[in-house]
């Protein structure tokens, strides 16, 4: 197989196209196919022109980012990228769904804004800030084959006053992987090296080590980037691959047996034998703009499952079918009573009405984002918003389906309201047996608290009880396990092995429309990713040994060894292989990586999936399915138990129709669970005959031939892999994944196990790969540097249209590093407040509370924060003082204001306190961080306190359960008492 970085002697534009749209006749490398629409992209300078000179000064002398083209003189035209044709409402309307593309609230900040905003936006402009950001995004989301450039990022803002929040949106956006990503062309800017550029011998090295999707995404990133700063030298950026391949777990294998009259000239037949499907291109995808706006790469859309067949080959019955599915449905949601609930960490929202409408707020309020949200908690927030409290937060914005923080965690123990489970099979169609009541339903809560429990065990619970209910034959049990098997495919591994709790963690950032697959092959998009529009410096045939990285300072060099003997020095690495390599250990790392890291590496799954692929010279299937199931017969026992169905089920359960993709009569089954694990040990000749037999059962022995090419993957034996993708084992804990993700030091991690809101997936992979981008380029650059003042003073606004953005060359101050979210414990003692429309539930739940406030007591109270805004404390201290000479003032000079005398009282604070100097402040500050520093103190022992005494609380609800006091024990006596009193009250009515 020939190395894929042979392919980079080429060089130029045309010469790329070339490669990825020509078939190479001598090549059968999977990789050596590309195909693409179209590649090209008009220009930049046929996009909204506005007047824009950039005069390059030399590098900040201190190591602190330099603001994004600050030292640029801009003619800034105000409105220049706002379509005057649109309305208002019509063009708020695409800006609000381009936020939404992006995975990004249009009417709320993102967390990371948030962070740095806090303290110099005032909070009447975040309205300001997120039409800007929301039309940064339009004008990617339309066009995304071309970059969008400073200039088109100013003309979003309706006011010159807004030049400085577009400059740090676009730079923000920019930076997070937003807009400019995957293979477009950075916008054109000078390279010519400035007085304080580094030479060429002192760049930095940046080796990523993988060459799938998430490392192909971090050098393609980084290249980016650093294209976007003139004044800066890009570092040398090499990709280290032990394949000879790149892509991954993306895979697209040749076809050599014939030759498809289907495809188009330039594309080639191949299948997939890693990653084979896009979930849904809507809201969000950033495969999205990549493959339809980039490459404008042929897809086929998928069509769902249309038929199962049974273990004698005949079609399942639609109507059986689908009461089986509901039922299964129904123990899968009893299940998710225990899932830990994630809720969204809650930043500065804007008016929604106003961002509805295409509008910016009329006036402004002159505080910050940090400021108003302490004065709100401290119950101060009247004396400097008068009449304006009730109207600042806003309740139930519309989020975007973005990312969702796992900070805080939801662990209610109350049983969500469900219908029994007699009852509710009932009304899916099926027979009870004559000895059931329609009030019985599963028990669940004993197994379920059990420590570390796994799905599997729960949801095999689940089916033995309801058979108690009904009489369901190996039929239904062949049916139910069908979708078990389905269940093991998404999650590559068997149900016994995932986490109850947490199994589904990533729920709620699903991506909407059709699933499909890339006509020619997946690993178009990787290898677009390496070679447009320049070649990345990508090295195959290059497994690393060993990585010596710095454990203590993140400026150290670091040493990569490959098992050829070569050593590469680095001033950063990135750690792009998948977590079956980290969990294998194959590569040595010195010092070793710190206990946490050793740990959640440890506790998180990963999983396996394997593939037959077949072949044939004609199809005898419909070639209208995209895909067909198959029912299998229990390994062991009857048939009669769900134990029995656990080994077999997963073998060859589903197959897809890839005749529109690879252009050629190709099957490929899935081997999913334990079938998954078994092909690693089976010869490709037995697992391709039981294939085949399973074939022929359905559709004749004599219309089934023997496959013109056959392949088998076993990715468990895959020392480059290990494996397939990541899943959330029983003894995972919440935080894993961001774990496994946090650097140390100058060593990075990126891949599909390291993000959390997306994990085993193709689009995760790719995303992490931005997010590790953004990291490394941080540790180099450093941090964003916002001006003292983002939004000049209404009253300082000048005539002209110019802005001169050297104004704006005071930076901010080199930050160290933030640490990651300090992560909560599994549990929090706080009750969330949930509606309830069950008289039983609500009592049982009562009663199991004040059982555990007997025994522990109340909860720990939170503590209360003292006051951390040094201008709070100033106005506090001066307020009457104020108040009182400003009423004198008016008394004197007899002019009348129509401002409230509250509002004139903070003006004149605001005034008097920018106008004390550093030492003056300096007594405030002190007592400021003195208190943040006593209330962080106090918030540590809280929440150790609240963690124990969570823990207390689910011990003390076992011991509870155990003692008689189960949901459905509960309600049996909850009944007899009834019928005892419903007796007596009828006797007494005799009487």
């Amino acid at each position: 197989m020939e190395d894929d970085s042979d392919d980079a002697s080429s060089s130029g534009p045309a010469s790329v196209l070339r490669s990825l749209q020509l078939e190479s006749e001598n090549r059968d490398s999977p990789n050596s196919s590309m195909t693409s629409g179209s590649v090209t992209s008009s220009t930049a300078e046929q996009k909204t022109k506005i007047t824009l000179k950039m005069k390059a000064e030399s590098e900040n002398s201190n190591n602190v980012s330099p603001y994004m083209f600050l030292k640029a003189s801009t003619t800034c035209r105000p409105k220049s990228s706002i379509p005057p044709r649109l309305s208002p409402s019509e063009y708020a309307n695409q800006c609000v769904a381009a936020a939404e593309a992006s995975r990004l609230d249009p009417f709320a900040l993102h967390e990371d804004e948030h962070r740095l905003l806090q303290d110099k936006l005032c909070y009447s402009h975040v309205t300001v800030y997120l039409n800007i950001r929301n039309g940064i995004l339009r004008l990617w989301t339309r066009n995304p084959s071309v970059s969008v450039t400073l200039d088109e990022a100013i003309g979003c803002a309706r006011d010159e006053r807004w030049t400085r929040l577009a400059c740090f949106a676009y730079e923000w956006l920019v930076r997070r992987g937003y807009i400019n990503f995957g293979c477009v062309e950075p916008p054109f800017l000078s390279r010519s090296v400035g007085r304080g550029r580094k030479k060429e011998a002192s760049r930095e090295t940046i080796v990523v080590i993988g060459g799938g999707m998430a490392g192909l995404s971090t050098a393609r990133q980084l290249t980016n980037l650093f294209r976007h700063y003139p004044d800066r030298a890009a570092p040398r950026i090499i990709v280290l691959e032990g394949r000879d391949r790149i892509g991954g777990r993306i895979y697209s294998h040749p076809l050599t047996s014939m030759r498809s009259s289907r495809l188009a000239p330039h594309q080639r037949p191949t299948a997939e034998m890693g990653a084979h499907i896009i979930v849904g291109f809507e809201r969000g995808n950033p495969l999205d703009p990549i493959i339809r706006g980039q490459l404008a790469l042929e897809y086929h859309l998928l069509r769902d499952l249309s038929t199962l067949y049974d273990i004698d080959g005949t079609p399942v019955n639609g109507v059986n079918d689908a009461m089986i599915e509901r039922l299964y449905n129904d123990i899968l949601e009893r299940t998710g009573h225990y899932r830990l609930k994630h809720t969204v960490k809650r930043t500065a929202p804007g008016d929604k009405d106003l961002i509805e409408a295409g509008r910016d707020p009329p006036d402004e309020d002159g505080i910050t984002i940090k400021q108003f949200e302490e004065a709100t908690a401290l119950g101060t927030i009247d004396q400097l918003l008068p009449n304006k409290k009730s109207k600042r937060r806003g309740a139930g914005h519309r989020a975007a389906k973005g990312d969702k923080s796992s900070e805080e965690v939801d662990t209610s123990m109350e049983t969500k309201m469900q219908l029994p489970a007699a009852q509710a099979a009932k009304e899916f169609g099926f027979l009870l047996r004559k000895t059931t009541q329609m009030h019985e339903t599963l028990e669940l809560d004993g197994l379920a608290s059990q420590l570390n429990q796994s799905l599997g065990a729960v949801m095999n619970t689940g089916v033995d009880q309801y058979q108690k209910f009904l009489d369901l034959k190996p039929y239904a049990l062949r049916l139910i396990n069908w979708h078990f098997a389905n269940l093991e495919y998404a999650n590559a591994a068997n149900v016994d092995k995932l986490s109850l709790r947490g199994w589904d963690q990533d729920i709620g950032n699903e991506f909407e429309g059709e699933h499909a697959q890339v006509v020619g092959g997946y690993q178009q998009v990787p290898r677009a990713l390496w070679r447009h529009p320049e070649p990345l410096d990508v090295r195959t045939r290059k497994p690393v040994k060993s990585i010596r990285y710095s454990a203590v300072g993140s400026q150290a060099k670091a040493t990569i060894t490959c098992e050829d003997g070569q050593s590469i020095e680095a001033d950063k690495i990135v750690f792009a292989a998948p977590l079956g390599v980290l969990k294998d250990q194959s590569i040595q790392f010195d010092p070793p990586l710190p206990q946490w890291k050793r740990d959640a590496i440890r506790r998180m799954g990963f999983g396996l999936l394997n593939k037959v692929i077949l072949v044939f010279e004609k199809p005898f299937w419909d070639v209208g399915r995209d895909m067909f199931g198959l029912l299998r017969a229990p390994r062991n026992g009857q048939g009669t138990h769900q134990r029995d169905y656990k080994e077999g089920r997963g073998q060859f359960y589903l197959f897809w129709n890839c005749i529109d993709t690879s252009g050629l009569p190709v099957l490929i089954a899935l081997m999913a669970g334990e079938a998954a694990h078994e092909a690693e040990k089976l010869s490709d000749e037995i697992l391709v005959g039981q294939c085949l037999d399973q074939l022929r059962n359905v559709f004749g022995p004599a219309n089934v031939p023997m496959p013109m090419e056959s392949i088998v993957t076993r990715w468990g034996s895959d020392r480059f892999a290990r494996g397939t993708y990541s899943y959330v084992a029983a003894e995972a804990r919440p935080g894993d994944y961001d774990l496994i993700a946090a650097p140390i030091q100058n060593l990075f991690f990126a891949g599909e196990a390291t993000i959390a809101t997306h994990p085993a997936t193709v689009h995760g992979a790719y995303l992490s790969g931005l997010r590790a981008a953004h990291e490394v380029f941080e540790s180099l650059v450093g941090p964003i540097a916002i001006p003292p003042t983002l939004v000049p003073s209404a009253s300082a606004k000048k005539p002209a249209a110019a802005v001169d953005l050297k104004l704006m060359e005071t930076h901010m101050a080199q930050a160290g590093k933030r640490k990651g979210d300090e992560l909560l414990p599994a549990g929090t003692f706080t009750r969330p407040v949930k509606e309830k429309d069950n008289a039983l539930h609500e009592a049982w739940d009562a009663a199991m509370w004040v059982r555990i406030y007997d025994d522990l007591g109340p909860p720990p109270v939170k503590p209360t924060k003292a006051n951390v805004n040094s201008f709070l404390m100033y106005s506090g201290e001066h307020w009457e003082e104020v108040k009182t000479r400003l009423a004198e003032e008016r008394k004197k000079s007899g002019k009348k204001t129509k401002q409230s005398e509250r509002d004139q009282v903070r003006v004149e604070l605001g005034r008097m306190w920018a106008a004390l100097s550093e030492e003056e402040k300096k007594p405030y500050t002190d007592r400021t961080n003195k208190n943040r520093e006593e209330n962080e103190k106090a918030m540590r022992e809280w929440s150790v306190k609240a963690a124990e005494w969570d823990r207390r609380t689910w011990e003390i609800k076992d011991v509870w359960i155990k003692e008689g006091n189960s949901f459905e024990e509960f309600c049996k006596r909850k009944r007899e008492d009834e019928a005892a009193m419903d007796a007596e009250a009828a006797k007494r009515a005799k009487v």
